[in-house]
C-alpha cells in the first residue's frame, strides 16, 4: 500500500509533464502561424496568407479576389506580438503592427484543425 503512492505521484508527474510538452509544441507553432500570417501580409504573398485562414474565414470573406482586396492593403512593415496564449485548440495572439505611420492594435485567433493551426479571427485596430 505504501509504495503505490509513490508511484501514482510518479505517474501523475509524467502525464502532466507530457501534456505541457504538448502545450509548450502548440506554442511554437501557434507562434509560427500567425508570424507567417503577418509576414505573408508584409510580402504581399496572398496565397501564403490566404492559405493559412481557416475554411469558414475564407468563405465569410467570399473569393480570393475578395482576400485579394483586403490583404492589399494591409502590407505592415512591422508586426510585435506581445502575448501569444494557447488553450486546448484556441489560441490569440496579440500585438502592434505599423503601416506607414499609423500603429495598428493586432489580435489574431487562431484554431487547430488536426495538426495545423489555422487563423479563425483577425482585428487590426488604429492605436
Amino acid at each position: 500500500m505504501k509504495t503505490r503512492f509513490p508511484i501514482l505521484v510518479i505517474i501523475s508527474t509524467l502525464v502532466i509533464l507530457a501534456l505541457a510538452c504538448g502545450s509548450v509544441s502548440d506554442l511554437g507553432t501557434v507562434s509560427d502561424t500567425g508570424r507567417a500570417f503577418m509576414d505573408a501580409l508584409r510580402d504581399g504573398e496572398h496565397e501564403t496568407s490566404w492559405n493559412l485562414l481557416a475554411p469558414a474565414v475564407q468563405e465569410e470573406i467570399g473569393t480570393y479576389n475578395d482576400w485579394i482586396d483586403f490583404a492589399s492593403i494591409r502590407n505592415f512593415s512591422k508586426t510585435t506580438f506581445s502575448s501569444t496564449d494557447v488553450s486546448g485548440s484556441e489560441a490569440t495572439m496579440e500585438g502592434e503592427a505599423v503601416l506607414g505611420s499609423e500603429t495598428y492594435l493586432v489580435s489574431l485567433v487562431l484554431g487547430k484543425s488536426g495538426d495545423a493551426w489555422r487563423i479563425t479571427g483577425i482585428q487590426f485596430t488604429l492605436k
